[in-house]
């Protein structure tokens, strides 16, 4: 099921909804961590992922930083960021996850602000790799 948007300046963007054989419905949190990932990639063994990262999956930033930012809603993020520091993947009663980022010092700087894996939109490694292009990955069930 997916649905073709047009952006204001014109781009057009698409919402899917991915359906799963029934033996894949339910993962445990390592499954879905070889899946989605919300860190910032290692500068020094990784540079393309990273700048792809920093490019097309980071959020903001906002808040504080930018008061102004799209996302900006009665003075907080409408997207709820930035995110909590998480050590593992939990599976919430709604059957959303909450994934894993850690404080593991990672930084970069957009827009003239470090940023940190608080603000990483969930995504996946060989679509990014791929595709070069923001496409925003979410588990739920």
């Amino acid at each position: 099921m997916y649905t073709i948007e047009f952006q204001k300046h014109g781009l057009s963007h698409a919402h899917l909804i991915l359906f799963l054989h029934a033996a894949d419905k339910y993962p445990t949190p390592n499954d879905i961590y070889r899946i989605i990932s919300t860190e910032i990639p290692c500068l020094q063994s990784d540079k393309h992922l990273h700048d792809l990262v920093k490019t097309h999956m980071i959020h903001g930033p906002c808040g504080s930083a930018n008061k102004y930012f799209p996302c900006m809603k009665n003075g907080k993020c409408s997207r709820y960021h930035p995110k909590k520091f998480q050590q593992q993947i939990i599976i919430e009663q709604d059957g959303f996850a909450t994934y894993k980022r850690t404080d593991n010092g990672r930084t970069l700087i957009k827009g003239g602000v470090s940023i940190d894996n608080h603000s990483v939109v969930p995504y996946n490694t060989w679509l990014l790799l791929r595709y070069k292009a923001h496409i925003n990955i979410e588990w739920c069930n």
